[in-house]
């Protein structure tokens, strides 16, 4: 199927990897010479600064249903791209009883029943929401899915075997990684000759479980002098302070809020640790390891333990277990110390995540998408 527009969707723009995903591969579909637009919902947010010149930014204004039946009708894409559920329903919606051949294609990146499964005090929510799924999918013309475990879930969950579905990797890695990676980085912690310090990335939500990690780094910190910093922003900031207070580690530990380009802080960082309980990939583990930067990480639902190659490039410790990952970040700064790391697995691991490695494997997909 020749295809010379795609339109990629992100209403609601926040600051999370969905979105981040998005901008990255609308750069990447620009370069290989396809007219791109991106709708979304804050045309200012700064994941949107280094968009390729090409890409077409538009704003979404007014009601959302509204907004993709007038696009659709007058620009046609071969193929729209929606990256959340709500987005996902509206542009199938949109495109009912309008004349055109758009496809649509759902981009799943978390493991959509182990997210409905947090409601469990609601089984009735669950129930609808699934049947929701079910029905609404069975309409889309593809699916793309950042690993197997989500796109396993998707077919055994949501029933969605008859739809073409691909795993494909993120576009995680900008062309310009060195550069990114070698800017100047703000935060006094990460100067030369600094004590180590542990990093972590993402929104301050439940899911990520971050007490797990500054449990985890209170023990660690009694036996090696060394750092937390966590990097995002969210509901649970002060839930987070008052539990560093409560563990006496106030002065080693720092929430320094959202950061729009993480690169020069992970490539100072002597360890990334994420402490989810579900992630559909983890897009800041492949963001560590295209620097190079050792991982320790739960083995939670989701693609996690796919990505880490079963702990070969990364250790896997237990969901909500503080011990365990204490054990594991002591051990990988001791061998950060004595230089025992092999820095170039870690960075082949990455490599299919670049930018354009991944927008040529998201055209593909799009092109090998039946007519409707």
């Amino acid at each position: 199927m020749a295809v010379e527009r795609i339109a990629l969707v992100v209403s609601d723009f926040e600051a999370g990897g969905v979105e981040r995903t998005f901008a990255n591969l609308a750069t990447g579909l620009a370069r290989l010479g396809v007219t791109t637009d991106l709708i979304a919902g804050r045309a200012n947010h700064p994941f949107l600064a280094d968009l390729d010149p090409a890409v077409r930014v538009l704003p979404l204004a007014g009601e959302r249903l509204g907004f993709l039946q007038d696009y659709l009708r007058e620009c046609r894409p071969e193929v729209l791209v929606s990256g959340k559920l709500a987005d996902d329903y509206a542009a199938l919606a949109a495109r009912q009883g309008l004349e055109g051949s758009t496809r649509i294609v759902a981009a799943v990146g978390t493991v959509l029943s182990a997210r409905f499964a947090a409601h469990r005090f609601n089984p009735v929510r669950t129930w609808l929401a699934t049947r929701r799924i079910r029905d609404q999918y069975g309409h889309l013309d593809g699916i793309t899915a950042v690993s197997t475990a989500v796109a396993d879930d998707l077919r055994r969950a949501f029933r969605v075997g008859r739809i073409p579905l691909a795993v494909l990797p993120n576009p995680v890695i900008p062309a310009d990684l060195a550069d990114l990676a070698h800017a100047p980085c703000p935060h006094p912690w990460l100067a030369p000759d600094e004590p180590p310090v542990i990093l972590a990335i993402g929104g301050l939500r439940k899911v990520k479980d971050c007490p797990t990690l500054i449990r985890a780094f209170a023990q660690v910190s009694k036996r090696l002098n060394s750092r937390l910093l966590i990097l995002g922003e969210g509901k649970e900031r002060a839930h987070l302070t008052a539990l560093a207070r409560r563990l006496k580690i106030g002065d080693r530990f720092d929430l320094p809020g959202f950061v729009d380009t993480p690169f020069p802080y992970l490539s100072r960082a002597a360890v990334l640790a994420l402490s989810s309980r579900r992630e559909g990939l983890g897009n800041v583990l492949v963001e560590a390891l295209a620097l190079g930067i050792p991982v320790v990480a739960t083995n939670c639902q989701g693609g996690v333990r796919e990505l880490l190659q079963d702990g070969r490039v990364g250790t896997l410790v237990p969901v909500g277990d503080a011990a365990a990952l204490a054990d594991a970040l002591s051990q990988t700064l001791a061998a950060v110390a004595t230089g025992g790391l092999d820095r170039e697995r870690l960075r082949r691991t990455a490599e299919p995540y670049g930018l354009m490695p991944a927008a040529r494997a998201h055209l593909a997909f799009f092109r090998s998408l039946p007519e409707r």
